[in-house]
């Protein structure tokens, strides 16, 4: 039965999110499977990072690697349709992403 209402995440996904430096943003390739999330962030200019998460039901949690910084950010929020949101730590910002 869990898994079943999961949101589907899978694809390519625009994000943006707001930093210390301004507005990022960021291209999202998520690959999944059940409620495990993998894939890659691919952020100017940091290059590409990998990219694990969850997913239950209509919420999404992530987290992606900056090894420059020694600094993970974790994304939390929520799945509606072809668009995610919610807060970034831990700059605790919103952010936003929309599937391609």
């Amino acid at each position: 039965m869990a898994g079943e209402d999961t949101a589907k995440v899978a694809g390519n996904w625009q994000m943006s999110f707001e930093s210390p430096h301004g507005t990022m943003q960021a291209a999202l390739r998520i690959e999944q499977d059940g409620s495990k999330l993998s894939g890659t962030c691919d952020m100017e200019p940091l290059g590409s990072m990998a990219l694990n998460g969850s997913a239950e039901g209509n919420k999404v949690s992530f987290s992606i690697e900056v090894k420059e910084r020694q600094l993970t950010l974790t994304f939390n929020g929520k799945v509606d349709g072809d668009k995610m949101s919610g807060t970034a730590k831990p700059m605790d910002s919103a952010w936003t992403a929309k599937r391609q």
